[in-house]
């Protein structure tokens, strides 16, 4: 008795019987790489939020300084966004001053002070790079950029490669006299001879 091989062929789709066994088999790499990428996922967006939040916490802690920002305040505030960011990764920092100018739509960069190297400090041409992410200031009004990148390598390999975070924060002085704003060389006993403002 031979068969048809188009009836088999119509038997064979219409079939609907089938081994949990081997649907698990075929399934469960599928389930595993969702479960691990959800985690990954989850995690870089956590290590993201953190370096945002640290990023807003210096921002806010410069803005209130009243006294001259020193080395050691920097290395300080360096330290401090290592706490909050709490990660075994590289991080990085970058503090600078400076002053809108309307009449050139330029930023006139008073000081500039890099934390956790890789990073070089801003000049007055490469400052005018960030121009596009900097907000609208009135003329002559002085800002502090607060920039912080931290390393973020995935725990587990999903497809996700190794990246930077960089967040850049803009802040304005809220205690500053006459519009200044002043990084001082020396950490005590600094004048007008050794700022920078």
């Amino acid at each position: 008795m031979s068969l048809d091989p188009l009836r088999a062929l119509r038997r064979f789709l219409g079939d609907e019987g089938g081994s949990v066994t081997v649907e698990a088999v075929l399934i469960f790499p599928i389930l595993c790489w969702a479960y691990l990428g959800t985690f990954v996922f989850f995690d870089g967006f956590r290590a993201q939020s953190v370096n945002v939040k640290a990023a807003y916490t210096i921002g806010d802690i410069l803005s209130r300084q009243t006294d001259y920002v020193t080395p050691e305040f920097l290395d300080s505030t360096f330290a401090l966004q290592d706490m909050l960011t709490a990660t075994d990764e590289t991080t990085r920092m970058r503090i600078t001053a400076f002053v809108y100018v309307s009449s050139s739509n330029q930023l006139d960069m008073r000081w500039s002070k890099v934390r956790g190297g890789g990073v070089p400090e801003l000049t007055d041409a490469t400052i005018q790079t960030l121009r596009t992410s900097i907000p609208q200031l009135d003329n002559g009004e002085v800002a502090i950029l607060t920039e912080t990148w931290m390393d973020y390598t995935p725990p587990m390999d999903v497809g996700v490669d190794p990246l930077t975070f960089r967040e850049l924060v803009v802040t304005r002085p809220r205690y500053s006299l006459n519009n200044r704003f002043c990084y001082n060389s020396m950490n005590d006993g600094g004048g007008v001879a050794t700022e920078t403002c």
